[in-house]
């Protein structure tokens, strides 16, 4: 997450993923955990926000997706 090369591809791809609901709601729910994560990395980048906050969204309003999450063990 140091580098510049990889700041840039997380904020392209948090770009597509922040304005593509189809992209957001093809994710099962051990992608959008790990999406999730990914997008941790970068907490100050504009668009990892705007993906993150559009995942979480998601997460908030389907019951059925908090409920198949697996806690780590």
């Amino acid at each position: 997450p140091g580098t510049p090369d990889c700041e840039a591809a997380a904020s392209a791809l948090a770009s597509r993923l922040a304005n593509d609901r189809d992209l957001r709601n093809a994710l099962n729910p051990q992608e959008l955990a790990k999406t999730l994560n990914a997008l941790s990395k970068w907490p100050d980048t504009p668009d990892c926000a705007d993906a993150a906050n559009a995942l979480a969204s998601r997460l908030a309003n389907e019951r059925s997706l908090r409920n198949a999450l697996d806690p780590q063990g």
